[in-house]
C-alpha cells in the first residue's frame, strides 16, 4: 500500500478522507482546524557570494547586464562561477561592444574600388605620407586613398596571386614572375617563377611559395630563382600563406585533405644568419584547410581555414598551440590592429559579408576552466552584400579598415559616419531553470542625451518577435511592461535596435545596460493540514461505529510506513469524491505528528490524533 495508484473504495462507514488507500475520519474542531494554503515557490536562501548582486534581492527574479566586452556566442544568459554571463551576449550586428559599459554603432563602409572578377581580390595597406592601400583584382593593381584611384603598371599581365610589401615597395606575383615597384609607380621583373606564386614579407625578407617549394628571394642570380628552402614531398602540395612570429617565419599549405603550418628559423652558427627549415609547427584537423595565417605582436597567430577562425599562441620554440574554432565560416583574410584581430566573415552577418573582430585582451573561460585560447568576438564592419571576403587590410597608418568582396570590389570604413542601424540580442534569459516564468518588465539604460533612438523587443521560444517600446530624445525605457509572451515561457531574449540620429550621421545612441524582471510561472502547489482521528473505536457522521479494541497501534504503524517512503500517494476527499496526488510536506515538524492525550495500556488505549501536512504534486484533480 501507499503508492499513487492505491485508492480506497468506499464500503460501509462514511469515512471523510483516504491517504495512500487508508481511510480516516477528520478530527476537525475549534482546537484542531483543517487548513488549505498555497505552497511557497521561492525558497529562503542565504547569499554567501563575495559580492552582492541580483541574487541578494527579494521579490523579483532579475537578470541584467551592464558591460558587453565578452562578445557574442552566448546561448543562455545564466550565471556561472566565472561570471562570463555578465559580459557576454547572444549576437550583434553593426554594433561595437568593445568599450567597457558601452554598446554603440560601428562606422559604416562604402564601396571604393570596383572589381567584377572572381579571381581572389587581394589588399595591402601602405603610406607615403597619405594613407593608402593596394588593390589587386585579376591582373589589375590599383593604388587608392579611399577616394582617388590610380591604376598601377606593375609589370605583369596575368592574375595577381601574391601581394606583399616592405612598407613602401609593393611585390606582386603572377604565374610568370615576381615584380616590384614603389607606391603607384611602374614595376619591374625581379624573379622568374613559372608557377603559381604567393608572397609574404617576414623578418625583413621577401618570401615566396612557388609551386610546392618555399623560397627566400635573396641571393642567386635574378631573375633565376635561388635554391628553395623547402620542397614538399606531398603530391599536389600548395602553399597558401606566409607570415612571421617573434623569431620564426611560418608558411601554411595543403595537399588534398591534409593541411599544416611549417616553421623557418635563423641559423646563427655561421658568419651570417641563414634561414633554415625548423619542421612542422602545427597540423590542422583532417579536412580543415588553411587559407591564411597572420602573425601578430610576436605572440599570436590568426589561422583562417575553410571551416573558420582559430587563434594560436606561439611557443618559445616556435611551435603553435591553437584553440577551437571561434567562428564557423570560411576565413580567407586576417589583419591585426591594437588588441584586435579582424577576420573575414563570409555571408555570416545576417546573410551578408564583412568582418569579425576578436579581442585578444579578453580571453573567455568556461565555468572557471582555463581559457583554452578562446577569445571574445563579435561581427564588425559590413558590406551589406554577400560573397567571399578575399582580403582585409588597414588604410595606411590609420585605424580604418578595408576589405574586399569577391566579384564586387573593396569596401572602406568611413572616417566618421555610423551604420544606420545596429541590432543586439541577449542570450536566452531563463534564470538557470526550466520552470516557466512570467516576464513582466524591461529597463534599458542609455547615455544622455539619446542621439537617435532605441527599440526594445522580445523574442519568445517560438521565434516570434514583439516590439515593446521605442524611445528617442529625452525618453527612457524604465520598467516598460512586456506585451509578450502573453503566456508563461521557459525563456525569452531581449533584442535592442539602435538607430543613428536623423540629422547627424556621425551620432548615435549608446546603451549602457539592460534588465529584465520576471516572476515564477509555475502553478503554485496547494498544502492541506489535516487532523485525523486514530482511535480503537470511532464513529462516522451517521452514528455508525467502527473499530475494535487494539486497532489503533497496527493502523498507526501501517500509516507511518506509507508516509515514511516519501513517495507520491493519493489523497481522496471522500465527501466530494475527488482525488489528487500528494507528498508529505516537510515543514519544521517533518509534515507528520501523532498526539496522544492519555497514556496507553499494554495493548489498548493508543488512541490519539494524527496531524499530517500534504502538498500537491500536480494541479489536476480527478
Amino acid at each position: 500500500m501507499g503508492s499513487a495508484s492505491d485508492l480506497y473504495s468506499p464500503v460501509g462507514p462514511a469515512y471523510d478522507v483516504a491517504i495512500g488507500g487508508m481511510p480516516f475520519f477528520l478530527a476537525v474542531d475549534e482546537d484542531r482546524p483543517m487548513t488549505r494554503e498555497l505552497a511557497q515557490i521561492k525558497k529562503d536562501q542565504f547569499d554567501n557570494q563575495q559580492n552582492p548582486g541580483e541574487q541578494s534581492l527579494a521579490d523579483w527574479w532579475l537578470r541584467s547586464q551592464s558591460t558587453f566586452v565578452g562578445g557574442a556566442g552566448l546561448l543562455y544568459q545564466d550565471p556561472d562561477t566565472s561570471n562570463q554571463y555578465g559580459i557576454q551576449y547572444g549576437s550583434s550586428t553593426g554594433l561595437s561592444p568593445w568599450v567597457n559599459g558601452r554598446l554603440s554603432l560601428l562606422r559604416r563602409t562604402y564601396q571604393d574600388v570596383s572589381a567584377g572578377t572572381t579571381e581572389p581580390h587581394l589588399l595591402l595597406g601602405y603610406s607615403d605620407g597619405t594613407d593608402r592601400y593596394w588593390s589587386a583584382a585579376d591582373a589589375v593593381l590599383t593604388s587608392s586613398d579611399g577616394t582617388t584611384h590610380t591604376t598601377v603598371t606593375w609589370g605583369g599581365a596575368g592574375p595577381i596571386t601574391g601581394l606583399a610589401s616592405d612598407g613602401s615597395r609593393y611585390f606582386a606575383a603572377d604565374d610568370i614572375g615576381v615584380y616590384s615597384g614603389t607606391g603607384s609607380g611602374a614595376g619591374t621583373l625581379l624573379w622568374n617563377t613559372g608557377n603559381r606564386t604567393i608572397l609574404g614579407w617576414a623578418m625583413g625578407r621577401l618570401m615566396a611559395g612557388i609551386g610546392p617549394s618555399i623560397y627566400e628571394l635573396a641571393g642567386g642570380t635574378p631573375p633565376t630563382l635561388p635554391d628553395p628552402l623547402l620542397t614538399s614531398d606531398a603530391e599536389g602540395w600548395q602553399w597558401t600563406s606566409i607570415t612571421e612570429g617573434a623569431s620564426v617565419i611560418y608558411a601554411a599549405g595543403y595537399s588534398g585533405s591534409v593541411s599544416a603550418i611549417y616553421a623557418f628559423t635563423l641559423d646563427t652558427s655561421g658568419a651570417a644568419p641563414v634561414l633554415v627549415p625548423a619542421g612542422q609547427a602545427a597540423a590542422l584537423p583532417h579536412g580543415e584547410i588553411v587559407n591564411t595565417i597572420y602573425g601578430y605582436l610576436g605572440s599570436y597567430i590568426g589561422i583562417g581555414t575553410n571551416r573558420g577562425l582559430r587563434v594560436g599562441e606561439i611557443g618559445d620554440s616556435g611551435d603553435i598551440a591553437y584553440g577551437p574554432l571561434l567562428v564557423e565560416t570560411p576565413v580567407h583574410a586576417v589583419v591585426g590592429y591594437d588588441r584586435f584581430l579582424f577576420a573575414s566573415a563570409e555571408d555570416s552577418i545576417d546573410g551578408n559579408s564583412g568582418l569579425y573582430r576578436v579581442d585578444l585582451g579578453q580571453p573567455i573561460s568556461n565555468e572557471g576552466v582555463a581559457p583554452s585560447l578562446r577569445y571574445a568576438y563579435a561581427t564588425d564592419l559590413q558590406a551589406h552584400v554577400p560573397g567571399a571576403v578575399d582580403g582585409v587590410t588597414l588604410l595606411g597608418n590609420s585605424d580604418r579598415l578595408v576589405f574586399s568582396v569577391n566579384g564586387l570590389g573593396s569596401y572602406v570604413e568611413h572616417a566618421s559616419e555610423l551604420e544606420p542601424t545596429g541590432t543586439f540580442y541577449t542570450g536566452r534569459v531563463r534564470f538557470n531553470t526550466l520552470v516557466d516564468k512570467i516576464y513582466k518588465f524591461i529597463t534599458v539604460r542609455n547615455e544622455s542625451p539619446l542621439k537617435g533612438s532605441i527599440t526594445a523587443s522580445i523574442i519568445d521560444p517560438t521565434g516570434g518577435e514583439t516590439s515593446i517600446i521605442t524611445v528617442s530624445g529625452s525618453r527612457r525605457i524604465e520598467n516598460a511592461t512586456l506585451k509578450a509572451p502573453i503566456t508563461t515561457a521557459e525563456w525569452v531574449q531581449v533584442k535592442l535596435t539602435l538607430t543613428r540620429d536623423d540629422s547627424d550621421s556621425t551620432a548615435g545612441p549608446v546603451v549602457t545596460g539592460w534588465q529584465l524582471k520576471a516572476l515564477p510561472g509555475e502553478t503554485r502547489q496547494r498544502v492541506f493540514m489535516l487532523p485525523l482521528l486514530c482511535f480503537d473505536i470511532e464513529m462516522d457522521r451517521f452514528g455508525q461505529q467502527v473499530g475494535w479494541e487494539g486497532r489503533t497501534l497496527p493502523r498507526l504503524d501501517a500509516f507511518e510506513r506509507i508516509i515514511q517512503r516519501g513517495d507520491v500517494i493519493s489523497y481522496q476527499d471522500l465527501r466530494t469524491n475527488t482525488t489528487t496526488q500528494v507528498v508529505v510536506d516537510e515543514d519544521q515538524s517533518g509534515g507528520y505528528e501523532f498526539r496522544q492525550t492519555s497514556p496507553p495500556g499494554n495493548c489498548s488505549g493508543w488512541g490519539g490524533y494524527i496531524y499530517v501536512r500534504l502538498r500537491t504534486v500536480t494541479d489536476s484533480i480527478s
